[in-house]
Formats: C-alpha cells, structure tokens, sequence
C-alpha cells in the first residue's frame, strides 16, 4: 500500500514538471498582471497513516527425540542402613539444683546456716522450704569487768509454693520464727552481787527470754506487668506472736494495690486495713497491766503524669485509727515524686516529698529492741513530712553509685533509756543503787537530716563490693539528745564466686557513737514513765 501511494505521487510530480517546460518554451510573452488581492498561501491537510508495522513470523518446528531406558540392577557387596528422620530438641533446661546451703561462723562462738529447698518439675509452680539457724554460745566482758553469759539463737522455719499465671505470681507461705536470749547486760559499773544470784526477782539479768512467732502470708505480685498497664496487687499477712514472759499479739493485715492507665497519666491506689491486739502489757493510759486493741484504716491515692525522661507523681497518704486507750485519730501526708532520667542507665535525679503514719505494735518493737521492757505500750508516731531528693547512676559500665539526703519531722518519736533504782542506805538489799538491764522509752518530737550514700562495684563476674552509709544529725524540742540513736552506721558487702555452686561472702557493719540516759527513781519499778512530751499524737 505504502509503494502505490508512493508512486502516484510520482506520477504528478512528473506531470507538473512536463506543463512547467512547455510553458517555458514562449520567452518574448510580455503581459501586464493586476494583482487583485494579496497571495495567502495555504498547507493542505495531512493524513495520518493509521496502519501499524507488523513482523511476519516464520513458523518453527519443534525437533523430536527418540530415547529409551535400559536398566539393569547393579549388586554390592554392603548393605545399606535405613536413615532415622531428624529431630529438632529445644535447648536443654538450666539445672539449678534442689536448692542452695550456706554456712558460716563468726566471733563469739557463733555458727550459722541456712538451707534452701526447691522442688523441680512442677509446671507452674515452686514449692520450697527454708530452714535457718544462728546462734552464740560465748561470754561477753562488760564494762565493769564482770563476764558474763550472753547466749543467744535463732531458728526459722518456712514453707512456701509460687504459682506463675500469666503475668502474676501467687505466693502462700507458712512461716515460724523462734529467737532466745538472755537479759545480760549492765552499763558502766560492776554487777551488783544480788543480782548475781540465781532466781532474783529484782530485775530481769540474767533470766531467759524467748519471742515465737508463726505466720501465715498469701500475696500476689504482677511482676511483669509495665507501668502503663492494669495491675492488681494484694498482700495479706496475719500472725501470731507469743514472749516467754507471756505477752501475746495477734496482728492481721490486708492491704490491695491498684495501678490503671488513666487518658492522661497513670492512678495508683494503695489501701487496706490492719487489726493488732495485743495482752498483758502495762497499759499507760489505765496505769495497770491489760492489753490494747487498734484498727487501722489506710488510703493512699495518687496521680502519675509524664513520660520515661520525666515524670511527676502527686498524691495523699491517709490514715484513719480507732485505739481502745485513746481518741480516734486521723492523719494526712502529701505523697509526692519527681523523676528526671537525663541520661538512661547513667544518671537519674529524684526528689519528693512525703510521710507516715508509724504502728509501732508489741512485736515491732520487740524484734526492734529485743532489750526493751516486756510490758512495753509504745505511742504511734508520725512522720508528717519528708523532704528527699538525690540522684543515681553510673560511675563507669560496672560500678553503680547513689546519693541523696532527706529531712523528715516526726513526731512523738520514740527513744531508749534505763531506769536507776535508789533505795536507803538501810535495808536487806546490800547496794544503795540498782540499774535495770531493760529499756524504757522517753517520748519527744524530732527533726533529722540524714545524707546517704551507696556504691557498688562489679570487678568481674566473680566478684562484688557493696559500700553503704548513712549520717544522722538530730534536733528535738525537750531532750538533750537523741538517746541511742547512732549519729552514723555503715555496712560493708564483699562476695566471690568461686564456682556455679560455691559463692563467699562477707558483711561487715559499723555503728557510731550513741549516747545513753539513765534516770533515778527512788526504790523499786513503779512502772510509769517519765515522758517529758505530755502532748500524745
């Protein structure tokens, strides 16, 4: 099609040549032409050609092939073994053993362990006991050079099982604990040879004591749950606690935790109730031996905003006791934290403001100061604020640091003294002056500062250092000191691990100076305490 299109262009263009010639030929034609209009030139339309190019295939034979199998078996002279399919086993468990052993001696004749036993292969679950003793079988020398007898012991017994669901851990344990000791000690002076005999009934040197105490503990933990989620936290705890000389407590506890995100922050809210009664104690609001009761009411509400860099969180702490001996009371603190992570894993700075309503029950005070008067009734106090702040971190990838300090107001705090009996130069008691061996308290408000500080240092994998210590300064509104209290403490922690299975350790702790207070009174134990503070939170 293209070639005849072609061609009869060719054909015109060769007719308009030949009519170009001829008219050519006449050259003497001389003519006068009267333009009329001026020349417009035009294009004529061009025609598209439509018609697309195209390949003519050729076609292709496809080449046949003729082929054949010959087979023909092939024997050997071996045989040849069935291969086993593969299997595909997890790593093998951590054997952890069936529990750990720790013994150990110290100074004073004084042996010491502890045996820890895990049951193994129970989904889900751990079931252990625990077993511990500590016990002294040596004389110690008093100041005023007598020696005397200061046996001592201690013994737990415990059984437990975990249950892990989900997220949670549900933990129920049995608990009995049995100390002993003797009423050894006396300040300054000689002993007294009355009180050197055996039987007295003066005081109570040289006469046994024991404290026993069985518990039962249900508590459930949502250990892996992360700040921004729902959480559900409860701890119960319920005791009996028992003394030689007859006093009895029996201390029962529930106390809930709430965590729940909010559409701005995070709610917590801790709250729970406590029942304590305790028999035969000196009742100093009745001046008579009787027992005590108190139900305590507790509420803790609180408010978290911010993100992992910084974040505050603002809330109350409230307490609400109803006591047999006293008015019923309610008590308020402010419960407030400031966190701020600069540099994560190396440095954070905290700082808040807070307080606390202290029950300082019968057995509290006894594991507390197990030298204390066996009768004891000590006040409740009240920590009605807490200032803090410090900050943590690293000195270098395996050395970890903290540092802060606080300065808390509490009041009706409590403190240790010893009652100097003083009779008449005449009488069958061959000393003029007896010293009890068993502390009384004194009450006062106080105002502490106390700086803290902590390291601890990872050399290898082997081996860990821990240096701890604490510094008190002290301010009170009647008495001249804060009596037995220690104006420093620190704790020294060194452990090596010489293998998987054996690891030794050490602790070594400091105590500062205390000052103690004897007070005169005259002829034998009346029983009431000189407290300068009247006023009873």
């Amino acid at each position: 099609m293209f070639q005849k299109s072609f061609q009869y262009i060719l054909a015109i263009f060769f007719i308009f040549n030949i009519s170009t010639v001829f008219g050519q030929q006449d050259t003497t034609i001389s003519r006068e032409v009267e333009v009329v209009k001026s020349y417009t030139p035009t294009i004529r339309d061009a025609y598209k050609i439509n018609e697309m190019p195209g390949i003519e295939e050729e076609e292709q034979e496809k080449p046949t092939f003729n082929y054949s199998i010959f087979s023909q078996p092939i024997y050997n002279t071996f045989s040849v073994n069935t291969l086993k399919a593969a299997t595909f086993a997890s790593e093998p468990d951590d054997d952890h053993g069936f529990g750990l052993v720790k013994a150990g001696v110290g100074n004073y004749n004084k042996p010491y362990g502890e045996v820890f036993f895990n049951s193994q292969n129970i989904k889900n679950s751990i079931f252990g006991l625990h077993g511990k003793h500590l016990s002294s079988h040596a004389k110690i020398k008093l100041e005023g050079g007598d020696k005397v007898k200061a046996p001592f012991s201690e013994n737990n017994a415990e059984m437990f099982i975990k249950h892990l669901a989900r997220n949670s851990v549900l933990s129920v344990n049995l608990s009995f604990d049995h100390k002993g000791f003797n009423y050894y000690g006396y300040p300054v002076d000689s002993v007294p040879a009355v009180l050197k005999e055996e039987d007295q009934e003066i005081n109570y040197f040289g006469t046994r004591q024991a404290f026993s105490k069985g518990a039962l503990n249900i508590n459930l933990d949502n250990t892996d749950a992360d700040i921004d989620e729902f959480a559900f936290d409860f701890n119960f705890l319920y005791h009996y606690f028992g003394t030689k000389t007859e006093q009895r407590e029996h201390f029962g506890e529930f106390i809930a935790d709430v965590r729940k995100p909010l559409e701005s922050g995070i709610g917590f809210l801790e709250a729970g109730a406590t029942f304590v009664r305790a028999n035969n104690i000196y009742n100093y609001s009745m001046l008579d031996i009787s027992s005590n009761q108190q139900i305590w009411l507790m509420a803790k509400p609180a408010w978290r905003f911010g993100g992992d860099v910084a974040n505050v969180k603002v809330g109350i702490n409230a307490w609400f006791v109803m006591d047999d001996d006293t008015d019923t009371k309610a008590k308020i603190a402010p419960n407030v934290r400031l966190n701020f992570v600069p540099a994560k894993e190396v440095i954070s700075i905290f700082a808040g403001v807070d307080g606390n309503y202290n029950n300082n029950h019968y057995s509290k005070i006894a594991y507390e100061n197990p030298f204390v008067a066996p009768m004891h009734d000590v006040r409740n106090s009240f920590e009605k604020l807490r200032v803090f702040g410090g900050f943590d971190g690293k000195f270098a990838p395996k050395t970890n640091f903290k540092l802060s300090a606080e300065y808390a107001m509490t009041d009706s705090e409590h403190f240790y003294y010893l009652y100097e009996h003083v009779y008449p130069t005449a009488g069958p008691l061959p000393s003029p002056s007896i010293i009890n061996n068993h502390f009384d308290m004194q009450y006062d408000n106080m105002k502490r500062t106390k700086f803290n500080v902590e390291i601890f240092h990872s050399s290898s994998e082997k081996l860990d250092l821990l240096i701890s210590g604490n510094y008190y300064i002290y301010k009170l509104d009647s008495l001249d000191e804060a009596w037995n209290k220690p104006n420093w403490e620190a704790k020294l922690a060194l452990g090596y691990k010489i293998s998987d299975q054996l690891t030794v350790s050490t602790d070594v702790f400091l105590t500062g100076e205390r000052k103690a207070l004897i007070v005169e009174t005259n002829g034998f134990d009346s029983r009431q305490n000189p407290n300068k503070l009247d006023k009873e939170i």
